[in-house]
């Protein structure tokens, strides 16, 4: 079997596009609120489900991206799956780090000597 470069190219170009694509379909607004206004007309239906998410977005955006990349039967299915994969670590990588912050109880200011007797 010859280690062909092209392909490898292909697929990083195709898993680029592919994350860029479901990142736009699912999180930005798009040109004049496009994007927006076509997931909020969607309403809360399963379809506006598939539209909030870039994993989802991209398990389908893959599609077409594959036929790029190249292949046939087995082979096509393994580099659809592998295109979604790869927007799913890309959107995972590019996510801002979690960070925890603790809740205060009501009426609690949180100031030095709030609580002590004094």
């Amino acid at each position: 079997m010859a280690f062909d470069c092209g392909i490898i190219f292909r697929f990083l170009v195709a898993a680029l596009a592919t994350w860029r694509l479901a990142f736009l379909l699912a999180r930005e607004q798009g040109p004049w609120n496009i994007l927006s206004r076509l997931r909020h007309a969607m309403g809360h239906g399963s379809a506006s489900e598939l539209l909030k998410c870039v994993k989802c977005v991209g398990l389908w955006v893959a599609v077409p991206f594959a036929f790029f990349v190249r292949g046939d039967g087995w082979e096509l299915v393994v580099i659809w799956l592998a295109l979604s994969g790869a927007t799913a670590l890309i959107d995972e990588w590019t996510r801002p780090p979690f960070e925890w912050e603790e809740s205060k109880p009501a009426g609690h200011s949180g100031g030095p000597g709030d609580g002590e007797a004094r």
